[in-house]
């Protein structure tokens, strides 16, 4: 069953990162497993780990992914941001090592999207997505919760993406309407990537979490052939009661933060 999007790299994702098969995340994780045996990457490592005291002690490929794996969220998005800053001075090595630490994440966000293409499409998609997001990460603005940003931005483009291909609107949940837009039917946001705008600025914003906003969306708008409500709690490891009350908390917390995010006319 789909796991939900949660807010750290998935370094520990078997399903990503022991795949050996002839997919591209098959292909991707032995392109890693190559690197990481070549003893040409270690001066590289040990360069990061001298300009960014977030990888102090790293000496190989393998003793970054085991930082991110044991440190908390904020060490992690630390560890993250700077081989951001790394990639952005140009350093491709860097940029594919957040590629391979976020990998399970694209790879779980392929499959929110079950039902609207192939797995192999989904997946190339999503990965294409998430390294996009990596090249173009605005460090400066978004210099936290580094993890929940790609994620929620790989997200969002890979909605984007599938409702261009399909030409689809699909019409956004009355309770969210209600709730968060208390506009006339005519009024009202239809489109997929438009709630999901507006969940992933909730995200931006500190209002909710990256996972509430994906339990959000895989309850209201699930993937064509896929069921929300109920179907989706149970997919998240959630009843159907704490499901509804857990998102309604979180659209609660939309809406507040919307009506407060209104400029008052002088």
């Amino acid at each position: 069953m789909p796991n939900p999007v949660s807010t750290a790299p998935d370094v520990t994702c078997s399903g990503a990162r022991r795949r050996a098969d002839a997919s591209l995340v098959g292909r991707l994780n032995a392109e890693w497993s190559g690197l990481c045996g070549d003893p040409r990457t270690e001066p590289a490592v040990a360069h990061w780990a001298r300009r960014h005291p977030e990888l102090s002690g790293c000496l190989a490929l393998e003793d970054v992914e085991l930082a991110v794996a044991a440190a908390g969220a904020e060490q992690a998005d630390r560890i993250l941001l700077a081989l951001l800053r790394l990639a952005r001075a140009g350093d491709s090595l860097a940029g594919r090592t957040v590629l391979q630490l976020m990998l399970g994440k694209a790879v779980r966000i392929a499959m929110t999207r079950s039902g609207r293409d192939t797995k192999p499409a989904l997946e190339h998609t999503a990965v294409a997505a998430l390294w996009t997001t990596i090249a173009t990460y605005p460090i400066e603005r978004r210099p936290v919760k580094v993890a929940a940003n790609i994620a929620m931005e790989t997200l969002r483009a890979v909605t984007g993406e599938l409702t261009h291909q399909l030409s689809e609107t699909p019409t956004s949940p009355d309770i969210l309407a209600d709730d968060l837009m208390p506009l006339p039917p005519s009024e009202r946001t239809t489109a997929d990537h438009e709630l999901l705008d507006l969940l992933t600025w909730a995200v931006d914003d500190g209002t909710i979490t990256a996972a509430d906003a994906t339990l959000i969306l895989d309850i209201y708008t699930p993937a064509p052939g896929t069921e929300g409500g109920a179907a989706a709690a149970e997919r998240h490891g959630l009843s159907w009661p704490a499901a509804r009350q857990r998102a309604s908390r979180a659209i609660r917390k939309v809406a507040r933060a919307i009506r407060a995010d209104v400029p008052v006319a002088a």
